[in-house]
């Protein structure tokens, strides 16, 4: 199943596959992202909660595309949804307001720290480190791929 070309592609599935269960993860573990940073006590999620959904679920989606259907065109794609979401995830640093934060440097800190940020409800730190850190091998991962299959 992963021998050859095909197979190589499909490697690109698994890493979004665990990106996509990382992401599940991240969504159903954060109380921050899920009332933002306690902004909101009542029930229900808000825009990062559902921005970040969404990226789970193109994540599965890419995976299952390139599964059934390992092409180069659909590597290109996922080499590209992974540096958009590379740069996603390193930009989400900058919506630090929209969470009641006071600067970049602290949502930073909660983001890609890898011990709980002060005064924060209950997450695991790390596991954004870890999502990010797929993405990057990812892209990476493809973007090598790539440069051999065109030499081929």
């Amino acid at each position: 199943m992963l021998s050859g070309k095909e197979g190589k592609i499909r490697i690109l599935g698994f890493l979004l596959l665990v990106d996509f269960i990382v992401t599940m993860v991240i969504l159903f573990t954060d109380k921050n992202l899920q009332n933002d940073f306690g902004i909101y006590h009542g029930s229900g999620y808000f825009l990062h909660w559902y921005g970040l959904l969404v990226t789970g679920i193109l994540d599965i989606v890419g995976a299952i595309i390139l599964f059934v259907k390992p092409q180069k065109l659909f590597l290109i794609f996922g080499t590209i949804w992974s540096l958009f979401m590379i740069g996603f995830t390193f930009g989400d640093i900058f919506l630090y307001s929209e969470v009641g934060l006071s600067n970049a440097n602290q949502f930073a800190t909660y983001l890609f720290g890898l011990s709980k940020y002060p005064g924060a409800e209950s997450y695991y730190p790390g596991l954004y480190d870890l999502l990010v850190a797929i993405y990057i091998i990812a892209f990476g991962y493809a973007l090598i791929l790539l440069f051999k299959m065109k030499k081929e």
